[in-house]
Parts: C-alpha cells; structure tokens; sequence
C-alpha cells in the first residue's frame, strides 16, 4: 500500500441562489454576506490542521474562487483552477426553481427523484455523466499530488459523488447525509481507494452564523 494522503474537499459559501432554492449548475454564481463570512471561517479552520505540505485546487467558478481566497490568505498556499471541479451541469433548467423544475419538466423530475442515472435536462450532463466526471477528476488530482494534503475547493453534488464512490453506493440513490455550504469532508487515499473519514462536517461555523443577520 502506498502512502496515504488525505483529501479534503470543501463546498463553497452559500451564494443567494442557494438560499432561495434556485438550480445553480454552471452558472457563476457569487457568495452572499452568509457565503463570503462562511469562507472566512473556512479558512480560519484551515490555517488551523493545514501545514506548508499541501496542494490547493479549487473549481474555477467565482463561488469556489471566492471560497477558496480566505484560504489562501490563511495558509499561504497557491491554488490552482480546473473546471472538472464544476458542479453538474444542469442545462436548461439553471436558474429555475425546484417548483419550475416539476411544472415545466415532471417526467424528468420524476426520473432524478427516482434516481434514473442516465437522465439529464436538455443541454446538461446526466446524473452518470457527472459522476464518472467527479471521481475521475479528483482521482486523478489525488494521485498527482506530491503533498501529504489535497484540498479541492468545489461543489455539493461533487462532495456527494465522492461520499457515493467511497461507500460503493453510485451516481444515483437515497441519499443519507448533507453537504451544507462551506463544510469540510475528508478522505484517506491510498493511491487506489477511498476513504470517508466525515461528510458535511460545518460544525466549526458556529461563530459566522451568528455574526450574519439572516
């Protein structure tokens, strides 16, 4: 076996389209106040359990850039940009609410609820598409890290792709854990396979939350 490394994925902040429950996929979104003190916080954590012996990637859209700044800041890391880090592209529903998903398009939400995973809305990736896309591009990241740490700065359905990979579960399922925005999940890797060692943890958010009139 060889060594391990471990993998921290982080979500981005909330952005306004998280807090009203509107399909973001691609679109470059920016983080709200919640977001941007979120990222602060995360990259407090961070500076904390993070030594010189790290590499940072982070997805390539403003949210995660925004995200990843605070982190930067704090642990004096250089990121770099990769789009594979993008969250599933959802096609011509971004921008439309979950309530528009189901009035304009019911077969399709039937199918995402009923976990088909080859279907995607017009335009976008399929459920098994975004998948393979995740774990192959983060995979990939693990294995040409020369540090001890990887933190990839991403996106909920990545965190979960990921969390589905390592449990054996697939692109598509019930589902029994969350990602809040700005949590920490993490990983062991031993060059091969994955390991969960938590999902969605954000309890170090405490403080942010207080300090934000929502």
């Amino acid at each position: 076996m060889s060594k391990q490394k471990r993998i921290l994925l982080i979500r981005h902040g909330e952005t306004e389209w998280n807090r009203i429950e509107r399909i973001q996929g691609m679109e470059d979104i920016p983080l709200n106040a919640m977001g941007l003190a979120q990222a602060e916080a995360v990259g407090v954590e961070l500076g904390k359990i993070v030594r010189g012996d790290a590499e940072l990637v982070s997805s390539d859209l403003v949210r995660t850039r925004e995200t990843a700044k605070p982190i930067i800041e704090a642990t004096g890391l250089q990121a770099r940009y990769d789009a594979r880090l993008r969250e599933r592209h959802f096609g011509i529903l971004q921008g439309k609410t979950y309530t528009e998903w189901r009035e304009m398009d019911a077969e399709g939400a039937r199918r995402h609820a009923e976990g088909d995973q080859d279907y995607g809305p017009e335009g976008g990736e399929t459920a098994r598409e975004f998948y393979l896309r995740c774990v192959n591009a983060v995979t990939d990241l693990a294995i040409a890290c020369d540090e001890s740490t990887l933190i990839l700065v991403t996106h909920g359905g990545v965190v979960s792709s990921m969390y589905r990979h390592s449990q054996g579960i697939g692109a598509m399922g019930s589902r029994t854990w969350s990602v809040p925005n700005a949590s920490i999940s993490e990983w062991r890797f031993d060059g091969e396979r994955f390991f969960n060692e938590r999902i969605g943890d954000d309890s170090f958010l405490a403080d942010a939350l207080d300090e934000v009139d929502r």
